[in-house]
């Protein structure tokens, strides 16, 4: 009994120790919510020199004050508002984007380059999601016919 007792125990024991960590484990691997990150002064700056300078991170977090070493911390901590605030950026373009494109349709003449303007005027559109929809349509043919056949029935062997 007490032998059996003692298993127990360290089972007990084993489980105390080391659920913590699994539940930690296991519902990292579950999709979690993201929470909002609270963004210190020097995060804020960090992030309007990033838009300002054209996207050079090292050069935004050496301008707000952050060491070298903190770059990569920095960009894993804010890559949710960066995301956020570039969608934001890519919104905006938008509305130039369209004004140029019925410029080109109202203008009768062809400039150089209108045609990569053009191109860029219609990417920045699709990744807003006013360009145009791709739908796929897919037909299938069946190669070998479906056979039904009758339900069994029993077998009687005289014998």
């Amino acid at each position: 009994m007490s032998q059996k007792y003692n298993c127990y125990e360290n089972i007990r024991a084993f489980w105390w120790t080391f659920a913590p960590l699994l539940k930690k484990f296991f519902m990292n691997l579950l999709p979690q919510k993201h929470r909002s990150v609270k963004i210190t002064e020097k995060e804020e700056l960090f992030l309007q020199n990033l838009f300002q300078n054209g996207g050079s991170v090292m050069s935004a977090a050496m301008d707000a004050g952050y060491p070298k070493g903190s770059v990569g911390w920095l960009k894993n901590k804010l890559a949710d508002e960066i995301i956020k605030r570039s969608k934001n950026l890519l919104a905006t373009a938008s509305v130039k984007a369209t004004n140029k494109l019925i410029e080109m349709i109202d203008t009768p003449e062809v400039n150089r380059g209108d045609d990569l303007r053009l191109k860029a005027a219609e990417s920045l559109l699709n990744r807003v999601g006013l360009g145009k929809e791709e739908t796929h349509n897919h037909n299938v043919q069946a190669l070998h016919g479906v056979v039904l056949l009758p339900a069994k029935k029993g077998m009687e062997i005289n014998g």
